[in-house]
């Protein structure tokens, strides 16, 4: 089997592809990280999120937020 020119240029293409992907921003990168003040530092798991964040909480999420339970997915400690 040879290598041919369009192999390299293939494969170098594959891998430029590989490289772009990689470079995108995460969902941690775009969304605001969880406070550093002392009501957040005490929380350890994501359901502890719901007390407040609930729609009759405290400090409700807006209506655009998605429904979902893993908050640290998100959202950098």
């Amino acid at each position: 089997m040879k290598f041919r020119k369009a192999d390299a240029l293939f494969i170098l293409f594959a891998v430029a592809v590989v490289a772009g992907v990689s470079m995108l921003p995460t969902p941690k990168d775009r969304n605001p990280p969880v406070p550093t003040n002392a009501t957040h530092l005490e929380i350890r798991a994501e359901q502890a999120c719901i007390y407040c964040h609930a729609p009759t909480g405290s400090t409700p999420l807006p209506e655009r937020h998605p429904k979902r339970q893993d908050c640290f997915r998100c959202h950098a400690r």
